[in-house]
């Protein structure tokens, strides 16, 4: 397998000294030689005013790469607070940067394509910012043809609902907490929404995608000098490299390539940067893409028989998912409330997915199975029975048909559960429980020879089944053939030597002889 390609590189900036931003500086030129054909360079900083001179040295580290590999593309997203102090300052910041990229400009309007580096500012107003000041900025910018980017937390959430702001930007990210003033919080909310952005695209092409790995990308902290593989390692510390000491880009791939494989997939990483957008007031469209891929994940959990993640993942999707997707997720919501043992819930949420499901003869048998499991035998009879008159397939017919023999012998009906389970013999000649469940039938019936017959192909089926050598031995007994009995029940016990009951009965019947 190819080693991956760098999508996005986040980095984390803060005080340095010339030695230590050099090293930076070529760290990143070295990274760069990884990257896509188009890629994304986030620097995140405190303050753009305070942190001119790393990114003037950056954004010449990144000329310098475009110059060598004349057929890549950077987007350099510039992530910053705007404080009310620095509105003015920050406008001169980016004229001055525009300047030093003014000769991709002109090449890609000589080519009449995009440039080959992008600037792109991602403000992150501080709440005391005036909305009139913030556009302002934006105007500013998008004057000097640069495309913003907001950056809004929970003290700046406000500032989305002003439709005239929204129309002056590219893009809003969305971070919780209220952390203008961490830059590692910006970096941790900026890398979950860009997951959330790939899950949606890949939802929305080919759902099967969804458990590979996320989008190449790494985070250098300047901070401790460290290289990290993702946000996972960022958090946990596990760095791959100190770019500030013995620095190889060769052997960081190698570990990054390494790292990627180990990890099996990034399902759960995926889950956990959607979730952390599911209580955010994003837009609709957005909040229903989320709740769609909550759902999505629902099933995946659901299918590995996690079922306690995927209820609090279909939980969260009802809240944000478009109305016509309520009755899918009511009912995968049942089935797993069923498996976890919260029949009444499961029986409330098959209610709510009926009007959709009705007329499918799975839906009636699993409600049916909530009751069964619920040990409410007639409600589980009633659904069984709604499944059985829409002519379900002969598999799924066999399985209705147990059932619903096991509920007859549950409520001593023996006569109508012996009827019912040999029409599935008629289908599932292979199928053990049905067997056992005939003995049973028939040994409640007082036909022992036909409950022997049923049981024998039973044990035919499975030999280490001591449950049916004892109900074997049980029957011989009925029959006053204490030999036989002795030996299914001797059978039984060399099988399960806790088997209370077959221990009994063996006791009692050695003392009679």
């Amino acid at each position: 397998m190819d080693k991956v390609a760098l999508q996005k590189i986040y980095v984390i900036l803060d005080k340095l000294d010339e030695g230590q931003l050099e090293r930076l500086s070529r760290a990143l030129f070295e990274l760069f030689s990884h990257v896509n054909l188009t890629s994304n360079l986030y620097l995140v900083t405190g303050s753009l005013p305070d942190s001119m001179h790393q990114v003037e040295t950056l954004q010449a580290a990144v000329s310098r790469f475009l110059k060598n590999y004349l057929f890549a593309r950077l987007y350099v997203h510039i992530v910053h607070p705007a404080f009310p102090r620095d509105i003015d300052e920050i406008r001169l910041c980016y004229q001055h940067l525009k300047r030093m990229t003014a000769q991709f400009d002109q090449e890609g309007y000589m080519h009449q394509e995009v440039p080959r580096l992008m600037l792109l500012p991602v403000i992150a107003p501080d709440n005391q910012v005036q909305p009139t000041s913030l556009m302002g900025l934006l105007d500013a910018l998008k004057s000097t043809f640069l495309l913003p980017i907001l950056y809004l937390d929970k003290g700046t959430f406000f500032l989305a609902q002003d439709e005239e702001i929204l129309a002056k930007v590219e893009k809003v990210y969305y971070g919780e907490g209220n952390a203008i003033n961490i830059a590692a919080e910006i970096v941790c909310n900026l890398y979950h929404q860009d997951i959330l952005d790939d899950s949606c695209a890949i939802l929305e092409s080919d759902a099967v995608f969804m458990t590979h790995p996320c989008p190449g990308a790494l985070i250098v902290s300047a901070q401790d000098g460290m290289i990290y593989a993702c946000m996972d390692a960022f958090r946990n510390k596990e760095g791959l490299a100190d770019i500030y000491g013995k620095f190889s880009v060769d052997t960081v791939m190698d570990q990054y390539d390494a790292y990627r494989k180990s990890k099996k997939g990034c399902l759960a990483c995926r889950g956990r940067a959607v979730k952390s957008f599911a209580d955010l007031p994003m837009p609709k469209a957005t909040r229903e893409e989320i709740g769609t891929l909550l759902y999505h994940f629902g099933t995946l959990q659901q299918e590995a028989e996690d079922d306690v993640q995927a209820i609090e993942n279909y939980e969260k999707s009802l809240k944000l998912s478009p109305i016509e997707e309520a009755d899918a997720i009511y009912f995968r919501l049942g089935l797993s409330y069923t498996k976890t043992g919260r029949h009444d819930q499961a029986i409330e949420a098959f209610n709510r997915a009926e009007r959709a499901y009705h007329d499918h003869d799975y839906f009636h048998f699993y409600v049916g199975f909530c009751y069964f499991d619920k040990g409410d035998y007639h409600n589980a009879l009633e659904a069984f029975s709604q499944a059985l008159n829409l002519d379900p397939q002969q598999d799924d017919l066999m399985r209705i048909l147990i059932y619903m023999g096991t509920c007859y012998n549950s409520l001593g009906h023996y006569k109508q559960a012996s009827v019912t389970l040999e029409r599935a013999k008629e289908i599932g000649s292979h199928v053990k429980e049905i067997y056992n469940a005939l003995g049973f039938s028939y040994f409640q019936l007082k036909d022992y020879n036909k409950a022997i017959e049923n049981l024998s192909r039973a044990v035919e089926i499975d030999p280490n089944s001591a449950i049916d050598y004892a109900s074997l031995g049980a029957n011989y007994r009925e029959k006053g053939d204490v030999k036989e009995a002795i030996a299914m029940y001797e059978r039984a016990l060399k099988l399960d030597p806790g088997m209370v009951v077959a221990r009994e009965n063996l006791e009692r019947l050695k003392m009679k002889r």
